[in-house]
């Protein structure tokens, strides 16, 4: 497959900056495929960058979750008719993303899938304004981020490991639900008292774990996991049950499928979108569907 024009955009400080030292084997892996590299210097220049790429048949975002958002809302700022695709290879800590389009985890590897892949386009989600290509969460999950960014610099882990201890620390210490309104696809809001509330395209977020383990991130919908407030000892009883998307069918876990949400509390509430930290009263969720098209390995014959 011809790529086109090609830019890629590096994030250095991905994976507590060890995409630096990766950046001439991502060009050496990349040799035979035309192309323009940038370097980011700061938070939002991948975004600025890819919104930036006029004329680009793709644009491929070189780091991890973080990075691919902010290249995902760059590129939605360009016209639907004229919008380069998106590629990806992953050097980050959770690579949730990486595992909704199928792309592999070695760095080799996922280069090939640039030069042999096929073009699929995929659903994007919008919250407040923002897009995400995998997954809001509010409330727990949302607090669970905050820490995994603290720990990524603290302790230097990554992937479930990194997300894993930081569930724990706040299983521990900051385990409580939390009172909302929440509108269905235009429907009027009902009450809940929740621990979590997942919306999602990939069947994974916080570096593994299957929230959602039936999500489809191109049929139109959100998969949605939402789960009562647990003591402890039941929180603790159920977390191998959800790291493997085993919860499902669990009391206090309700699943369900939607094209909106409007989440509201009367106080502002924590919530991430593909691991960025939202805190807001008031969370408007819509899907586009395919809205982006990428570059995923060919389906075996």
């Amino acid at each position: 497959m011809s790529l086109g024009r090609t830019l890629v955009i590096i994030n250095p400080e991905a994976r507590h900056g060890e995409t630096a030292a990766l950046i001439p084997v991502v060009e050496q892996l990349l040799g035979s495929i035309p192309h323009e590299s940038e370097i980011t210097c700061h938070t939002g220049h991948a975004a600025e960058l890819a919104e930036a790429a006029r004329g680009y048949d793709v644009v491929v975002a070189v780091g991890g979750d973080g990075t691919v958002h902010e290249v995902l809302n760059g590129l939605m700022a360009h016209p639907a008719e004229q919008r380069p695709a998106l590629g990806l290879l992953p050097t980050g800590s959770g690579n949730d993303t990486r595992r909704t389009l199928g792309v592999p985890t070695e760095l080799a590897e996922a280069a090939v899938v640039l030069g042999t892949g096929v073009r699929k386009r995929f659903d994007v989600g919008m919250c407040n304004g923002a897009y995400f290509n995998n997954s809001f969460a509010a409330g727990l999950d949302a607090k669970v981020t905050a820490k995994a960014v603290e720990y990524k610099v603290t302790t230097k882990r990554s992937g479930l490991w990194l997300y894993l201890t930081a569930l724990l620390h706040v299983l521990f210490n900051d385990l409580e639900g939390f009172p909302v309104r929440i509108a269905f696809d235009g429907e009027p809001a009902t009450d809940f008292d929740m621990l979590i509330v997942a919306v999602t395209q990939g069947k994974t977020y916080g570096g593994g774990f299957f929230i959602t383990p039936d999500a489809v991130p191109d049929d139109g919908q959100f998969d949605v996991c939402m789960i009562d407030p647990l003591s402890l000892p039941q929180a603790l009883m159920r977390l191998p049950f959800v790291i493997a998307g085993k919860h499902t069918t669990m009391k206090p876990v309700h699943m369900s499928r939607h094209t909106s949400l409007v989440i509201e509390c009367d106080r502002p509430i924590p919530a991430q979108i593909d691991g960025e930290v939202l805190f807001e009263p008031r969370y408007e969720i819509t899907m586009l569907p395919a809205a982006i098209e990428c570059i995923v390995p060919r389906a075996p014959r």
